[in-house]
C-alpha cells in the first residue's frame, strides 16, 4: 500500500520543512562586520584617551 512510483516526493517532515525557511548564510558575515566595527571603534577611542594621556 505504501509502494510509490519513481518520481513522486515523499511527503513533507518537520526536518524537511525546515529547508524551507530563508537562506541565512550571511548573516554571520553581518555579524562579524559589525563586531569588528565595533573593536576598531573602541580600539581608536581607547588609543586617542592613551595618547591624550601621555601628551599631558
Amino acid at each position: 500500500m505504501d509502494h510509490q512510483t519513481p518520481g513522486t516526493t515523499a511527503p513533507t517532515t518537520g526536518s524537511q520543512q525546515s529547508s524551507n525557511a530563508p537562506h541565512r548564510e550571511g548573516r554571520n558575515v553581518w555579524v562579524l562586520t559589525a563586531y569588528g566595527i565595533s573593536g576598531l571603534t573602541l580600539f581608536g577611542v581607547l588609543a586617542y584617551y592613551f595618547s591624550q594621556y601621555l601628551a599631558n
